[in-house]
């Protein structure tokens, strides 16, 4: 199939030329000439490519993405958190992807929040700004009042973003898929369930419900916690498309001075968000995946601030054992519980070099095990686990994946409030302190319970599906195909074997019975049938002998 057959060309044919020549002027078009090399010739052509040749491929990648607005941003942010499948450098350069937006004029914020919340905005705010505070591809922030007297923040939705969006991914869809059909490269990345996922992350993110619902919840579960606060969700004040949230009154953690600031327990700072972040993972199973300084305030009373939780991760109790165990294996640089961890959650491909990638993880735990934990950096160390895995075309789960990427930000934002932080010294104990609890007799009653449930749920359903398949048995619907590999050689030297067993027999005969022609008392045919015989049991006799050394 060709580009321009396809049904998203011939519906959406402006964007998809716009999508494929952005593509092409940033020098990102390459996989998709292979398909059909005169299309961006034909249609778009390449334009002087001589500056963007000087540009590192991270950076035209990033170019590229903010240049085609809010679903390639929110694609890069994605794939930013994916160094299994990318290269590092431009998961790296993607982190610093920037969401600007120009914003929408006063009265197109204003009509969307009287359409979603049903209302004047002079009943619904005793005060609203209508300059925005900033402006980013999803939508604007504004800053206003309640009747009560609260400073709030009001994030409103730019229009026609959400059939932007789908649009998009259906033409980046199609064009999956036709580069899985004719490329190797696309067919290792999986590049449709990339793009599938991604699809259902952003499409989440347009529906600000979801995120208050997040708000709600994390400021509930670290309500005790007295040096982190969460912004106030106000769930009267928000809707699909608009999000209202309290104000809060301090710094990013990007514009912290490096120096100087007095009475800012920076230590303190650092720890209370490692912790608050290994407490999501481990305690809770749903964490903010995108913890870079640009979401991490400092108040003005000194507490630490988190801010955008449209993105979040889940994880189950089975994912958070794995991530444990890695976690405590790379602590413990143990290299063979790496493989074996690898092993067990890991996408491998047809064929893997065991002994290379044995040896790849033990060139990168060497430094571990000689070097102090204190200076031990997380970063680099995951940095090079997942250079090695995409390396070996070794595919993470994506929320395991996420999560490593998770830990390398945690510790680069860290160190915005604390530069001498080390999060291994943060995670040894923690994972100590995990693994005793998950010793604990309460919590081996709870699995020994879980456990058990499933056994029982599983021989409760034994007897209806013994049922159903010998039903199927005896309908015939059942069929079973026995596939036997590398039997063929010995399936040959067998048939051989017999030939020349026939051939022996059948050339002695004719020798006894003197078989005619008859030259010089001797039987020609029995006697060279005889000869031609022994030398092929002769030659057979080798080969047994050959493959069986």
């Amino acid at each position: 199939m060709r580009l321009t057959a396809l049904p998203q060309y011939k519906r959406d044919t402006a964007r998809f030329l716009e999508i494929t020549g952005t593509l092409a002027k940033f020098g990102l078009a390459e996989h998709i000439e292979r398909i059909e090399p005169d299309f961006l010739q034909r249609w778009l052509g390449h334009g002087d490519l001589e500056e963007v040749a000087k540009l590192g491929l991270g950076e035209r990648v990033r170019l590229a993405c903010e240049a085609l607005g809010p679903t390639f941003v929110k694609l890069g942010q994605i794939l930013s958190t994916r160094p299994d499948l990318i290269p590092l450098d431009v998961a790296q350069e993607l982190e610093r992807l920037q969401s600007r937006a120009p914003a929408d004029d006063p009265a197109t914020a204003r009509r969307i929040i009287e359409e979603e919340l049903g209302g004047p905005v002079e009943e619904l705010f005793v005060n609203f700004h209508d300059e925005p505070l900033a402006s980013a591809s999803i939508g604007q922030v504004h800053r206003a009042w309640l009747a009560d007297g609260r400073a709030v923040v009001v994030k409103v939705q730019h229009p026609g973003v959400e059939e932007r969006v789908e649009v998009d991914f259906d033409i980046l869809a199609a064009i999956a898929g036709l580069l899985e059909r004719h490329d190797e490269t696309a067919r290792s990345l999986q590049l449709t369930a990339v793009i599938r996922e991604a699809r259902r992350s952003v499409l989440g993110e347009l529906d600000f419900r979801r995120e208050l619902r997040h708000l709600t919840y994390f400021r509930r579960a670290f309500a005790d916690e007295p040096g982190l606060l969460l912004p106030e969700p106000i769930p009267e004040r928000s809707a699909r498309r608009v999000m209202t949230m309290g104000y809060l009154e301090g710094r990013s953690v990007a514009k912290i001075e490096p120096a100087g600031e007095a009475g800012l327990d920076r230590r303190a700072l650092a720890l209370t968000g490692a912790h608050a972040f290994l407490d999501m993972v481990f305690r809770d199973g749903v964490f903010h995946a995108d913890p870079h300084p640009g979401n991490v305030m400092v108040l003005d009373d000194g507490r630490l601030a988190l801010l955008d939780f449209g993105m979040v991760g889940r994880v189950d109790r089975e994912t958070q054992d794995d991530l444990l165990d890695l976690m405590l294996a790379f602590v413990q640089a143990d290299e063979r519980e790496i493989l074996r961890i690898i092993r067990r959650i890991g996408v491998f491909p047809a064929e893997v070099d065991d002994a290379a990638l044995r040896r790849d993880i033990l060139e990168f735990q060497g430094e571990l095990s000689t070097a102090p934990i204190s200076e031990i950096e997380v970063g680099p160390l995951l940095e090079a686990f997942t250079s090695t895995l995409r390396r070996h075309r070794i595919q993470l789960p994506a929320t395991v994946s996420m999560l490593v990427k998770l830990l390398i930000m945690l510790e680069g934002t860290s160190r915005y409030l604390d530069p001498g932080f080390a999060l291994m010294e943060v995670l040894r104990p923690y994972c100590e302190k995990l693994v005793l609890r998950r010793a604990a007799p309460r919590e081996r009653a709870r699995r020994a319970l879980e456990t058990g449930r499933d056994w029982t749920r599983l021989l409760g359903r034994l007897p209806g599906l013994l049922d159903d398949t010998a039903r199927r048995i005896e309908r015939g619907q059942v069929k079973i195909d026995m596939v036997h590999t590398g039997l063929e050689a010995t399936v040959n030297r067998l048939v051989s074997g017999l030939l020349c067993a026939a051939m022996l027999l059948g050339g002695a005969m004719l020798w006894a019975l003197k078989a005619p022609p008859v030259i010089a008392g001797i039987p020609v045919v029995g006697v060279f049938a005889t000869l031609v015989a022994l030398l092929h049991g002769i030659r057979l006799l080798w080969q047994v002998r050959q493959a069986g050394s």
